[in-house]
């Protein structure tokens, strides 16, 4: 185990880099076609969304007769960033944080925490809808996009990092009391598969677990 295990202090491996590196091409692209727009529009350039939330986590794995493994629901924070593209379409990135237990799930005796997850969730995407500019009144919105999650699971015994791609898709509305100013509400969904091979050296396939993020937060219009 000593051998296979890789500790929290090394880089993120490849497959994270690779969607960090996607959401860097996708921001450079949104710069880029969105900088002409910005100057002829002064003050809907960016919105900033700064949330807290709770985050109803699936299980990584289901074993037999009612065994499983899996992270604890916990409170999460997090921010969100989004630069309009044209009107009810917007280029949007996350980022958010959650601190829980690794759980063995146990028939009869409901299960066992043997340890902490700390898990950072990141992705990049598109919205559809939502309020812009300086707009108030209400306005649903959806999301897709393609990210990330990184669980540092710790306990007695092992200090580990793993890393997998993450497809998420979310529904939420705002609502705009005043100018620039607005309450956002959001459910999010994100699909991922624990990556065993990233934590402890070898592949077992786990479940393709939905982790749900309901967050509230301010819209802040820039």
């Amino acid at each position: 185990m000593s051998n296979a295990v890789r500790t929290a202090s090394l880089p993120l491996p490849t497959s994270a880099s690779r969607t960090l590196a996607v959401v860097v091409a996708l921001s450079l692209l949104a710069s880029v076609l969105v900088a002409p727009r910005a100057k002829a529009q002064p003050g809907v350039g960016a919105i900033l969304t700064p949330f807290a939330g709770y985050l109803i986590t699936g299980n990584w794995y289901d074993g037999p007769i009612g065994t499983s493994l899996s992270t604890t629901n916990a409170p999460m924070v997090g921010g969100q960033a989004s630069i309009p593209l044209t009107k009810g379409i917007a280029l949007v990135g996350s980022l958010a944080y959650a601190s829980g237990d690794l759980r063995i799930g146990l028939p009869l005796l409901g299960g066992v925490n043997v340890g902490t997850v700390t898990t950072w969730l990141y992705d990049a995407g598109l919205e559809l809808g939502g309020l812009s500019g300086k707009k108030t009144g209400i306005a649903p919105f959806v999301q897709v996009g393609i990210g990330g999650l990184t669980n540092d699971i710790k306990n007695s015994l092992f200090d580990v990092r793993a890393s997998n791609i993450a497809y998420t898709g979310g529904v939420g509305l705002d609502l705009g009391l005043v100018e620039q100013f607005a309450f956002r509400v959001q459910a999010k969904n994100w699909v991922s598969r624990f990556n065993s091979e990233d934590a402890v050296g070898f592949r077992a396939e786990g479940n393709l677990a939905h982790n749900w993020a309901l967050t509230a937060g301010v819209k802040l219009t820039f």
